[in-house]
């Protein structure tokens, strides 16, 4: 299954994000703004894009008529403003992936749709990124945002392959016509005011395969994934600290891995995951797991691999709940649960047959801890109930399923603050995100069906648990929810970073 981006990102198209675009004659180019950036090491990074930009248009002046009693009247100008907007109202159409556009006709972004939407292009793609936790606070909710995160790239050579240490900050609310006169005032202020854009790299041998960051913050160690079938350990403490403390000098042992795992020999992987107590997983595309222990300052990689796939692990994940339990999927099409206590290294669960194709991503739910999503290469995606893995004939049998992206799922996350709501991503250059507690009686059902009506009178097939699509970008490879701004996500592409956060959560 093609996962790498071997040549150099183009340049990010001018077609704008799509999610709850609607389609209308006119063109979708807007003009770009100066971008404040300060970039370290690498000049030809990236950047941030200013392609949704955000205008406040001056509200016209009405003019108001009086009759002979003084009553305000409203001039004909109003009436024909009014029957504009309800027949624009009826012919407003909210575009779905696969509808065609008529002639003439093109795709605008629906701002009013998001809270907050950001473009960042890169030089070299990522197939990789993780947020890395901050001081700033839990559950913030005021704009504007500041987040960390730390990449790979994917060069056109190996040699100038990097580490991304990111910090997004001036992340402001997205203007749009629709906001209320209090929160446009507070945010008027704000529309000359581009994100910032702030990184320090670091040298990598090979290209990037995936990168993790253990979720700490007063220790935060990002491992990453290489081609060469080298696992790189990092100590970013330091690195993170020099972004907010100007002039701070970096010791030069802590620009080169503190530890770097060797057990996969030469077998490259995507696999891995770190365990809140600092044990690392990996798997490979030969099947074998293995584990690294933190011993005080260093590490002790296994030479004893964990066995039970017949191919390629493309993902693990540590139980949010037990210790010593993670999950794997593989190419093999199956879920395997494992404990790492267990003596033959072998599995203690198995769904077999989950998928009908590779098993490509997993995501193990932090709130309701009997819950496992997969996504599979044929593009649909499942919910398990681990307390029940098959039906009374022994099928695997998941408690949701769900066929909507048509091309493989690249990526899986539950929400961390809502255990019902799930972010997908897919090579058809979609993200959506889903509410798996919504329920329709059959009135609602009916009334959800007559509004997926096409304009061609054609009836679309829509779940009910569908919340939210985005798109813009493409080849979309990874997503993450950022762990401390409730409904806030970051994804990578081909074409570079989005950063957002919709209405819908």
């Amino acid at each position: 299954m093609p996962k790498r981006q071997n040549s150099k990102a183009s340049e990010p198209s001018s077609e704008k994000a799509k999610i709850a675009a609607v389609s209308g004659k006119g063109s979708t180019d807007q003009p770009s703004k100066p971008v404040s950036m300060d970039i370290d090491g690498d000049a030809n990074m990236g950047e941030f894009e200013d392609a949704y930009d955000d205008e406040i248009e001056e509200e016209d002046m009405v003019e108001r008529n009086e009759d002979s009693d003084g009553v305000e009247m409203m001039g004909d100008d109003d009436d024909e403003e009014e029957e504009s907007e309800e027949v624009a109202e009826k012919t407003r159409q909210v575009y779905l992936p696969g509808d065609q556009l008529g002639e003439g006709e093109t795709l605008q972004v629906d701002n009013s749709a998001y809270h907050m939407l950001h473009n960042m292009s890169v030089h070299w793609p990522c197939l990789s990124f993780d947020f890395v936790p901050d001081s700033l606070g839990n559950s913030r909710s005021a704009f504007p945002h500041t987040m960390y995160a730390v990449a790979g790239t994917q060069a056109e050579r190996s040699y100038q392959n990097q580490v991304l240490l990111l910090k997004w900050s001036q992340l402001h609310r997205t203007i749009h016509d629709d906001m209320d006169d209090e929160d446009k005032d507070d945010d008027i202020n704000d529309l000359d005011e581009d994100p910032i854009l702030e990184t320090k790299t670091l040298r990598h041998q090979g290209g990037v395969n995936r990168v993790r960051v253990l979720q700490s913050h007063q220790s935060p160690l990002a491992a990453t994934w290489a081609d060469t079938g080298k696992v790189h350990i990092w100590d970013i403490k330091q690195l993170m600290n020099t972004f907010d403390t100007p002039g701070a000098q970096v010791p030069t042992s802590a620009q080169q891995p503190m530890f770097t795992v060797a057990s996969h020999g030469r077998t490259e992987g995507y696999a891995m995951d770190w365990n809140a107590d600092g044990r690392l997983l990996t798997g490979d595309c030969n099947s074998q797991i293995y584990l690294t222990t933190r011993r005080n300052d260093s590490f002790v990689a296994d030479r004893t691999a964990f066995k039970g796939h017949t191919a390629s692990v493309e993902d693990i994940q540590w139980s949010p709940e037990e210790a010593s339990v993670f999950a794997t999927c593989s190419v093999d099409q199956t879920i395997k649960i494992w404990d790492v206590r267990a003596k033959n290294r072998n599995y203690a669960l198995e769904v077999p047959n989950a998928h009908d194709s590779d098993i490509n991503v997993i995501s193990w739910n932090r709130k309701t801890r009997y819950l496992l999503a997969s996504g599979g290469e044929n593009g649909d995606f499942k919910v398990w109930d681990m307390r029940k893995w098959t039906d009374s004939n022994g099928r695997s049998t998941p408690a949701a399923e769900f066929k909507w992206h048509k091309s493989a799922i690249t990526s899986i996350e539950w929400c961390p603050t809502d255990e019902s709501v799930l972010a997908v991503s897919g090579a058809d250059d979609q993200i959506t995100l889903w509410d798996l507690a919504v329920e329709l009686d059959a009135e609602e059902e009916a009334r959800h069906r007559d509004a997926m009506i096409g304009s061609d009178g054609a009836r679309r097939d829509v779940p009910a648990q569908l919340l939210f699509i985005h798109q813009g970008q493409s080849q979309i490879k990874e997503l993450h929810w950022h762990p401390q701004i409730p409904g806030a996500l970051a994804s990578t592409a081909a074409s570079g970073f989005n950063i957002f956060k919709t209405i819908s959560v």
